[in-house]
Order: structure tokens, then C-alpha cells, then sequence
């Protein structure tokens, strides 16, 4: 009788397990696929990631970002921004309807005037479900010291 209750409770936690681990596959994919967008200049795809209400903090360590606007990132993009960075050591959460993914950013920004900034910027954003995706609520990125 013990083997049948061992069993059954190891099936409960395979069970209950399994649709967590796919739906931290899911959101690692979504994570990769926002950051693919913005080095390929796919702005509209990047810009779709984005809840309407999201907020974070970019690398240049201004004021919080209240929103994504497709027009200002293309202009920006024409005046000679570029994002040449590879997503490392990324690490996705699920909770329910809310996932949590920390990762660093390796490469360079070129920035509009030709500055170029190479390095290593930790990178972290929530996100949740709503309307059957994943959407970013919360971004965050700033160096890594002593990268």
C-alpha cells in the first residue's frame, strides 16, 4: 500500500510540475524572442512584447520608461542605434500567471552620434499572461560591475 501512495503522490508532483516547466520554456522563449527583435531591428515585434502599462529602467540610468513608443525607436534606429548583445545565463520563474527572468546582456549599443559601448549588463523583467501571452511589465537594465 505504501508503493501505491508513493506512486500516486509522485505522479501529483510530476503532474502539477510539468505544465510549470513548459511554461517556463514558454517564457524563455518570449524572453529570446523580445531580445532577437530588438538586435534585428524588429520594432514593431519588440514594441508587441510590451503590456501597455509597462515600466523599467534602461542602461543609461535615467528616469523610469513609461512606455515603448514604435515610432521614437525607429527614429532613434535610423539616427544610428544598434544593439549587437547576446542573452547569457538566463534564468526564467513562473508564478501562475507571472514569471520573473534574470539574465545577462553581452556585446555593444552604438549608440545615435556613433558612441560605442561595449560590456556586460545584467538584465531582469516580469512578465504575465494576458490575452494568451506573455507581455513585459517590468524591465530593468544596468551594468555589471567589474565586467
Amino acid at each position: 500500500m505504501k508503493r501505491v501512495g508513493s506512486l500516486v503522490w509522485g505522479m501529483v508532483v510530476l503532474l502539477v510540475a510539468l505544465p510549470v516547466h513548459g511554461q517556463e520554456a514558454e517564457v524563455e522563449a518570449a524572453v529570446r524572442g523580445t531580445l532577437d527583435a530588438w538586435r534585428n531591428g524588429e520594432y514593431a515585434e519588440f514594441v508587441a512584447a510590451y503590456h501597455p502599462d509597462a515600466r523599467g529602467f534602461f542602461l543609461d540610468g535615467g528616469d523610469v520608461i513609461a512606455s515603448f513608443s514604435l515610432e521614437a525607436l525607429e527614429a532613434t534606429a535610423e539616427a544610428g542605434f544598434q544593439a549587437d548583445v547576446q542573452l547569457r545565463d538566463l534564468d526564467v520563474v513562473v508564478y501562475d500567471a507571472t514569471s520573473v527572468a534574470v539574465g545577462l546582456l553581452e556585446g555593444a549599443l552604438t549608440l545615435p552620434g556613433g558612441l560605442r559601448l561595449e560590456g556586460v549588463w545584467r538584465y531582469s523583467e516580469t512578465r504575465i499572461v494576458t490575452d494568451g501571452a506573455w507581455k513585459i511589465v517590468q524591465f530593468h537594465i544596468s551594468p555589471r560591475e567589474g565586467a
